[in-house]
């Protein structure tokens, strides 16, 4: 393929027995973060369903990510402890962890990088201070670049050829090779089910100003994508644009604001990098 000229549409099977599907554990948990309350005993219930997952959970739980004083040795007790927020946030991206990872082998690094990713970016939105109730942000933002695992599982090695070409922008790149990483993603969102917000933060990401009043949750993970980038924690080795003035205004930040975030973020590298690493 001649990377030069841009290509028509690569065309998905979207009844493909190849595409990535949402745990069905993992979608009950991302309604249950959008709730006022969550009965601990439906949080601890559900996560037991998954013999897996729960030993996964109580082995991140006693890591040096969280140094607690105690040995915790059920999930309720690591609910206590760390609340039902950060159980379910940890339940959610060790189930997603899983599944963005089962790829082939030729891929399986460049799937070990959008998780990392992922998560970066997810940690990265929730620490924005802003009265937002709904939708989740780091669940949104767990999910933004989803499109990418639709082209490793149907067409792998055209991912790694794309990966190859450097020194282009990310738009420059999909054209070049007939990809829609973000259409692509607000598709998988809907087969799966997932809500509005959901399909917008994947299809819209990259330029939330296609519409003329983007919401707030699609400001906040289009900032956070850019800041995982940033750090060195990103997908490819491409030509990163900064956040619109647009974009910045909708948050009511500027450019020194900005660069103030971009410090911060490269020093909570080192203690993302660990969770990263953990929670897989």
């Amino acid at each position: 393929m001649n990377s030069e000229k841009q290509q028509s549409l690569l065309p998905i099977d979207w009844n493909s027995t190849d595409l990535p599907t949402m745990p069905s554990i993992a979608q009950r948990l991302i309604s249950l973060l959008c709730k006022d309350e969550v009965e601990t005993k439906e949080l601890c219930e559900l996560i037991a369903q998954d013999p897996a997952l729960t030993a996964k959970l109580l082995q991140i739980s006693n890591s040096a990510l969280y140094s607690l004083s105690a040995e915790v040795t059920s999930i309720r007790q690591a609910v206590v402890l760390l609340g039902q927020q950060e159980v379910i946030q940890l339940a959610i991206s060790s189930l997603l962890a899983k599944r963005l990872l089962t790829v082939s082998n030729s891929v399986r690094p460049h799937a070990e990088r959008l998780w990392k990713h992922l998560l970066t970016t997810a940690i990265l939105a929730q620490d924005f201070e802003f009265d937002m109730q709904e939708p989740d942000l780091y669940t949104l933002s767990m999910l933004h670049d989803v499109g990418w695992l639709v082209l490793m599982s149907q067409a792998p090695t055209l991912f790694v050829s794309l990966y190859e070409d450097k020194g282009k922008r990310l738009d420059e790149l999909e054209k070049s090779w007939g990809v829609d990483h973000a259409l692509w993603g607000a598709k998988l969102l809907e087969k799966w089910g997932l809500p509005e917000p959901f399909q917008v933060t994947a299809f819209r990401h990259h330029n939330p100003f296609q519409d003329a009043s983007p919401p707030k949750y699609l400001l906040i993970v289009s900032l956070a994508n850019f800041l995982s980038n940033s750090m060195g924690n990103s997908i490819f080795e491409t030509i990163d644009n900064e956040p619109s003035d647009a974009t910045l205004e909708g948050l009511g930040l500027d450019r020194d604001a900005l660069s103030e975030m971009m410090t911060w973020a490269i020093s909570e590298k080192e203690a993302i990098d660990l969770k990263c690493k953990l929670v897989i």
